[in-house]
């Protein structure tokens, strides 16, 4: 093959072709009934994003694309996506394209399953297509590849860095999981091989070590980010640790957890009380009447004593929680005589 072939090859591929001139375009056969979906349409990005991947990985990839049923198909168990946590809510956005389009327009990528297992094919990249398809009964458009665990990691990690569907803690965890199996625990050669900067990957790697009772405080553990991580780490070591421990431990209880930036606001206060007024557990917890969100915690304080800590973000007017303060009082305050 001559310089300008190769060359010209690369282009198509980078172009978003769906194969090289040496890859001769594969058929579409149905495994099952079409459902009345088009045929797809790989696209510009979808085909660069691939072939970026080949090209960096040094191989040739013949792409057999085929609509299947999606109960043939399970999600690869080092997928970076939480499955269990997509909804109709999450995936609004490709369920209306589904719709739009009679169907899913960019295929998931797969391997095939080895013998012994009720499925044929596991996903690699696409667990929301692959959730939005089983939602609206329709078929899976898939392209099979062959690929090692190492390899789906990277291809994986390529299709979903920039995505902002995928949070900070799921692709956290997975950076997390990736480091012992694929890199032996070296975070130098992992970030390497991921062509990031070994400051980069340590504060995922931080984000996904975070004290469980950190993680189960938050309503929605995919609110977490890297920032906020890295303001919640320091609290955790020292003479503030034990009483975050305790805060996180004491918001896990709430019956209304708190989002992400008000679990850091909270933790943050809570490591900042000065050292004479620590509180035991909480009397009572009261919310807003319009809203539903806590806006006051009780606890005692020495004998008689109350903490009260207000949340302005609860919705509660200034009458309101007038109205909560002094029947708070009236309910546990107990002077000393």
């Amino acid at each position: 093959m001559t310089a300008k072939g190769s060359t010209g090859e690369m282009f198509k591929a980078l172009a978003g072709g769906r194969v090289t001139a040496s890859e001769p375009a594969q058929p579409l056969p149905p495994d099952v009934p079409q459902r009345g979906v088009s045929a797809p349409n790989v696209g510009i990005l979808a085909g660069r994003e691939g072939a970026i991947w080949e090209v960096s990985s040094g191989k040739k990839i013949t792409r057999v694309v085929r609509r299947v049923d999606p109960d043939r198909c399970r999600i690869w168990a080092r997928h970076n996506r939480r499955y269990d946590l997509l909804s109709p809510e999450s995936c609004g956005d490709l369920i209306e394209g589904f719709r739009q389009q009679g169907g899913q327009e960019f295929p998931a990528i797969v391997r095939r399953v080895a013998g012994g297992s009720d499925h044929e094919y596991e996903v690699i990249s696409g667990a929301r297509r692959h959730w939005t398809a089983r939602f609206l009964k329709y078929d899976f458009l898939i392209e099979e590849r062959e690929l090692t665990d190492l390899e789906a990691f990277r291809l994986s990690d390529i299709e979903n860095r920039h995505r902002l569907d995928l949070s900070d803690f799921e692709r956290a965890v997975d950076y997390l999981q990736a480091l012992d199996l694929y890199y032996e625990g070296s975070q130098k050669q992992m970030a390497m091989n991921l062509e990031r900067s070994e400051g980069w990957l340590s504060r995922y790697l931080d984000l996904a070590r975070l004290e469980s009772a950190v993680v189960m405080a938050v309503r929605d553990v995919r609110e977490i980010t890297v920032n906020q991580a890295r303001v919640i780490k320091p609290l955790l070591s020292g003479r503030t640790r034990a009483t975050v421990i305790e805060k996180a431990q004491e918001l896990a209880g709430w019956s209304e957890k708190p989002s992400a930036p008000d679990l850091v606001r909270i933790l943050t206060s809570a490591a900042a009380e000065p050292k004479g007024i620590k509180a035991t557990a909480t009397l009572e917890t009261v919310s807003a009447k319009d809203s539903g969100k806590v806006c006051a915690v009780v606890r005692r304080h020495g004998r008689g004593g109350l903490v009260i800590q207000v949340d302005g973000k609860s919705g509660a007017d200034t009458a309101e929680v007038v109205a909560a303060l002094t029947a708070i009082v009236e309910r546990h305050y107990a002077p000393s005589k």
